[in-house]
């Protein structure tokens, strides 16, 4: 019976996630010049960083205190890609920390890869470090990899933020109709080259220029609201658009043993795909593939998929969901499912406040762990 109340519980939370996304796309689809990916910026580099906390504290009626709550946790998480004709970089790291009045906890990783690509083609060798570590751990978790792999990704940031620029002078009538695709190109490959600007303003003048020069202007120029919305999106942290894919196939070898045991040689697959299909959404997904010489005996595997939506300018939603299976030599497989449903409100550029509902399930659990949290975050770039 626990069994079959999981699997009804299961298909009720994908049904919600299949119609957020259906439903979302079809609610908000607006004309564009195109998909998203289909645009090939100057250069491509992507970064992100977010930092999140949130604290209880709830003092109980009894003297001796049995049912207080002192409890809090951060997250912080960083990516980065660049992506050059020659070579690429990634970099990325999560930390997890947890705290409650009888324990401290944590969970960290993170990865840094050099790609080398084959001349004028998609091929690319590849050399990297990553690292795990966790209050579980005797020691980190440290491995080096290197292998093959095919694909490209790149920040689409650009293109999406020239379509909102038009969006917002459309809402404003500063423009008479929406802009020639030439004239929107010519925007996201201007703030493709903000850091060639001194300051904000030299940049936001410029985009001036280019509008202006489209003759869609009804008064011959924008006034002044409308460059403090351009401004206001020029400086935009924590919408970011990354398009592409990458497949690798490798093998790497442990300099530290997480349980202080014997460092393995090992095989190593991944393929990663992220999609922009419109301004206000984003998909991601991966799996991820590890193991020792014996990748049927002893392996660990990751799934994760995530879609986030935004509603409006200040309103932002998030659904992911996540598959572990840990495969211990000689001994039965653990496996972990997640499921992550998040509504953001945007406060200030950078600031925002999230309702966050997670569910987890277990190889060893009854049920389902529900779980609702308010988060303050901070978006520091």
């Amino acid at each position: 019976m626990t069994e079959y109340n999981n699997q009804k519980t299961m298909r009720k939370l994908v049904l919600i996630l299949s119609v957020l996304i259906l439903g979302s796309e079809l609610a908000w689809a607006q004309p564009r010049i195109g998909p998203l990916c289909g645009y090939t910026p100057p250069e491509s580099e992507f970064r992100d960083l977010k930092l999140s906390a949130n604290y209880r504290y709830y003092n109980d009626q009894f003297e001796d205190n049995r049912d207080n709550v002192n409890s809090g946790s951060l997250r912080a998480s960083f990516a980065r890609f660049l992506d050059a004709p020659s070579f690429g970089l990634s970099q990325q790291a999560t930390l997890k920390l947890d705290m409650t009045k009888e324990a401290f906890s944590y969970q960290a990783e993170g990865s840094a890869n050099l790609r080398a690509y084959l001349e004028q083609t998609n091929f690319f060798l590849f050399a990297g470090l990553e690292s795990q570590g966790a209050t579980t751990f005797k020691n980190p978790s440290v491995r080096a990899s290197a292998g093959l792999g095919y694909g490209r990704f790149k920040d689409v940031t650009a293109l999406s933020k020239a379509l909102k620029i038009q969006e917002r002078l459309l809402g404003l009538k500063a423009i008479s109709a929406p802009l020639p695709a030439d004239a929107l190109f010519e925007l996201a490959d201007t703030l493709g080259r903000r850091l060639e600007f001194p300051d904000v303003a030299s940049l936001v003048q410029r985009l001036e220029e280019v509008i202006e020069a489209s003759d869609f202007v009804p008064e011959g120029q924008l006034g002044a609201v409308a460059l403090l919305r351009i401004e206001e999106i020029v400086n935009e942290t924590a919408d970011e658009k990354l398009c592409g894919w990458e497949l690798r196939l490798g093998g790497g070898y442990e300099l530290l043993d997480p349980q202080g045991g014997d460092r393995d040689w090992l095989t190593l697959a991944s393929f990663e795909y992220a999609l922009a299909p419109a301004p206000r959404s984003q998909f991601k997904s991966s799996l991820r593939f590890s193991s020792s010489l014996a990748p049927l005996e002893d392996y660990v595997l990751i799934a994760q998929a995530s879609y986030s939506f935004r509603i409006s300018e200040t309103i932002d939603t998030q659904a992911s969901y996540t598959f572990v299976r840990t495969q211990p030599k000689k001994r039965s497989s653990l496996d972990i499912q997640s499921i992550d449903l998040r509504l953001t409100f945007q406060v200030q550029a950078n600031l925002n406040l999230a309702l966050q509902l997670e569910f987890t399930l277990a190889s060893d659990f009854e049920e389902w762990t529900q779980g609702l949290t308010i988060t303050a975050n901070y978006d520091l770039f």
